[in-house]
């Protein structure tokens, strides 16, 4: 249990792709908060450094400090990609090198000028940078990689400035060293705890697939993606047969476990990160398949058909009983909703099961059906 839930946190790869869509939007709103913010304070800031340096430093480090807050402002009007994981990681990054290159710059000057120790702030920037991690969902491959930039900007700094090695310095990176492991914990509980409540408010919780909601604003966000990259788009819709008389004949807790197995073996047949099998609500079942075509969705259906013909679920009485499935296939047209797919893929489930269950049938885009006995 542990070792799974390390392996959780460990890299995005295991992550589903909707899931990585809801961390990128988390991270993209707390980045371009904190740029805001920032691109906000550093020009206030100002008036500290008016009292307490010289004029001609005073205006090297006003220069300074509007090019990162316009940098921090660029990043925080930043809105392409707020869904891409990649774009979101890219972000925070940038966040930590415009950081990193103002307190490397100004650091500089202060220290060229002797006013290194008089002016407050500038001394604790890179450990305010490596805290700032605590603040963001992160994988533990991630943490790792922002806390590594900020050291090593760090150990480069020392090195510039031939302080590599004294005292102070290796203080420094000590400290750095222990509040990135802090920052970096806490960074991926965020993660662990956001990764538990999207699990909690979008799986369901027999079959840990996920819930009918989520799999209607996943398809709606496949309709919003169809419209930009053109691509096909198929929606499985399945019934297990005579599952009622099933529940009646074994009882609710062998249907369980038949719901289960069955569960079990969408996931297998779900070889890609961008399908998503589903429990739609009781017996029925569905499955979106993006970039697939309603040729290719029904070798998965008949894949998924036999499967089920081979399983054997051993119920609580001791009986071991097998159990069918009827599948209604939809390829999505232009111009079509989210309900009038799923609607023809009912229609086509509702042909196989007229027709002799255990079978798939794809819907036609004329609304005629189009059997196959599998």
């Amino acid at each position: 249990m542990i070792f799974e839930a390390l392996l959780d946190v460990s890299s995005d790869k295991r992550h589903s792709r909707y899931f990585n869509q809801t961390r990128s939007h988390f991270l993209f709103r707390r980045i371009r908060i904190i740029a805001l913010m920032l691109a906000i304070i550093q020009p206030a800031w100002l008036a500290i450094d008016y009292l307490l340096l010289p004029q001609s430093m005073f205006e090297s480090i006003a220069y300074s400090r509007a090019i990162a807050a316009s940098a921090c402002l660029a990043l925080g009007i930043w809105t392409q990609f707020r869904y891409s994981l990649r774009t979101a990681q890219l972000r925070l990054l940038l966040l930590v090198m415009i950081l990193s290159a103002f307190q490397v710059a100004t650091s500089e000057l202060l220290i060229i000028h002797g006013y290194s120790t008089n002016v407050a702030g500038y001394q604790f920037f890179p450990f305010m940078i490596i805290c700032m991690i605590a603040i963001f969902p992160l994988s533990i491959t991630e943490a790792l990689i922002y806390i590594l930039v900020v050291l090593f900007i760090e150990l480069l700094t020392q090195f510039a400035r031939q302080k590599l090695g004294d005292v102070d310095s290796i203080n420094n990176l000590w400290l750095l060293a222990v509040l990135g492991s802090i920052s970096g914990w806490a960074a991926i509980n965020q993660l662990s705890m956001l990764l538990g409540l999207y699990r909690q408010a979008t799986r369901d919780a027999l079959t840990g697939l996920a819930n009918r909601r989520q799999a209607l604003e996943q398809l709606e966000s496949e309709l919003l993606r169809h419209q930009q990259q053109q691509h096909s788009i198929c929606v499985l819709l399945f019934d297990l047969d005579k599952f009622k008389l099933f529940n009646d004949t074994y009882g609710h807790a062998a249907g369980d476990i038949v719901l289960k197995s069955f569960a079990h073996i969408l996931k297998k047949q779900s070889r890609r990160r961008t399908d998503l099998p589903a429990r739609y609500g009781g017996e029925e079942f569905l499955m979106i398949l993006p970039g697939t075509t309603a040729s290719d969705a029904l070798v998965i259906a008949e894949s998924i058909m036999e499967a089920c013909r081979n399983a054997k679920v051993k119920t609580p009485s001791g009986d071991s009983i097998g159990f069918t499935t009827s599948i209604g296939i939809a390829e999505y047209q232009a111009k079509e909703t989210c309900d009038q797919l799923i609607h023809r893929a009912d229609k086509a489930l509702y042909e196989a099961k007229a027709n002799g269950r255990d079978r798939a049938c794809i819907a036609e885009a004329n609304q005629d059906y189009t059997e196959v006995i599998a």
